[in-house]
């Protein structure tokens, strides 16, 4: 039987939870330098478009000596992730590096702008320490531990929900020298949440080097909120585009792209597009003379198509046609391809069945068969006719 370290067993924590979490497909567990010299780069790395975290698990208790422990455990975890990130960044030959469930890859280390180093520790717990570790020239290491951890990734469960709250809590760490947070994290992380996804402008006070922040009860404030109980309920709309990434895009075979774009989204942004198609499909599923009705959004330079087809279209070929092909070209040229992409989601009643699809505009100007084509085709269908345009604005905190 093979005995499991306290490193092993914190390491195994972390990426479980990570990896059963919205950064699955995108976490490397115990990356090792492939084709070089063999050795484990860090203890997680999670890679998605331009971020990349680097993260060391340690599995330590302090006994009472404060300063031994960041001796022992925070100063061998900074040199770590620092020496990692010298491997990756400024390494003068490639680095391969493997997924668990695809083939060795080459890191490109001019794809990320936003990298973030941290520590975890998951042994014992205390609820005073220092939030990060500072060093001249090699930036800031951000220091979690298990609770505060699991409290983040629970409460800021899209990637740029949690990197968003990463660069705020950087830019805190920068602004003294040295923090005192009497409080626990999640007391910070309510604050932070309270005030639009920022710190307070009375946190940063450049005559001194050094803060106390004594926020304890935040937290227990924030949770028993009635708009935050009413914000979780809304945000069930949203884990249908996470349904959707984990059960049916992933899995195809250049499912990715697709998959990306769905999940850069932030979590009100992922309720914001699951409402509009679901209050589509609400608004036709029991009117018996609309087989097809559509509605186009355009955020963030991208377009989202959303389309309800009603049960009773039983040709799938030339439904799948019109849905993936026909409209996305018809919006392209409608919108003069202000949105060089669109994404296609498509519901019948009750979402019984749906459908989703990538497109891609194509480049200006059109030509004369192509214009004389789509206009045939808006014509034939009749659409266009009555366009009516809407802001649609979705509050994070709903009202009561």
């Amino acid at each position: 039987m093979k005995h499991e370290s306290k490193g092993d067993a914190g390491e195994d924590y972390v990426n479980n939870l990570a990896y059963k979490s919205y950064l699955k497909y995108w976490c490397y567990p115990n990356p090792k330098d492939i084709t070089g010299d063999k050795k484990e780069i860090c203890d997680l790395l999670i890679m998605f478009r331009d971020v990349l975290l680097i993260i060391s698990v340690k599995n330590h208790t302090f006994e009472g000596n404060y300063e031994r422990y960041k001796k022992r455990v925070i100063e061998k975890s900074s040199n770590q992730l620092n020496g990692a990130e010298r491997k990756l960044f400024n390494s003068s030959r490639d680095i391969f590096i493997k997924h668990p469930e695809r083939e060795q890859e080459l890191f490109n280390p001019k794809t990320y702008t936003k990298i973030f180093k941290i520590t975890i520790n998951v042994g014992e717990q205390f609820e005073f320490y220092d939030l990060g570790d500072k060093k001249e020239y090699k930036g800031i290491i951000n220091i979690l531990n298990k609770e505060s951890f699991e409290r983040i990734i629970q409460e800021l469960n899209t990637i740029h929900d949690f990197t968003d709250y990463l660069e705020e809590r950087e830019k805190l760490l920068q602004a003294y020298k040295h923090i005192a947070l009497n409080c626990s994290e999640s007391d910070l992380l309510a604050i932070y949440l309270r005030n639009v996804r920022k710190f307070p402008t009375e946190f940063y006070n450049a005559s001194t080097e050094k803060i106390s922040l004594n926020l304890k009860g935040e937290w227990q404030k924030y949770n028993s909120d009635e708009r935050v109980k009413l914000k979780r309920d809304e945000d069930k709309y949203s884990y249908f585009i996470d349904n959707l990434v984990q059960t049916d895009v992933l899995p195809l075979p250049n499912g990715e792209m697709l998959a990306k774009e769905l999940m850069a989204l932030r979590r009100t942004e992922r309720r914001f597009i699951s409402k509009a198609l679901l209050t589509l499909i609400a608004k036709y599923q029991k009117d018996l003379e609309t087989e097809f009705a559509r509605r186009y959004l355009e955020y963030n330079g991208f377009g989202y198509l959303m389309i309800y087809y009603s049960k009773t279209v039983t040709n799938q070929k030339d439904l799948d046609l019109l849905i993936f092909e026909i409209a996305p070209a018809l919006y392209a040229y409608m919108r003069n391809c202000q949105e060089k992409q669109i994404i296609v989601l498509a519901g019948n009643d009750y979402l019984k069945q749906w459908k989703f699809g990538f497109f891609v505009a194509p480049e200006l100007p059109y030509p004369p068969e192509a214009i004389r084509h789509l206009e045939n085709l808006k014509a034939s269908l009749g659409w266009f006719t009555n366009m009516k345009g809407f802001i649609y604005k979705e509050n994070e905190y709903p009202e009561k």
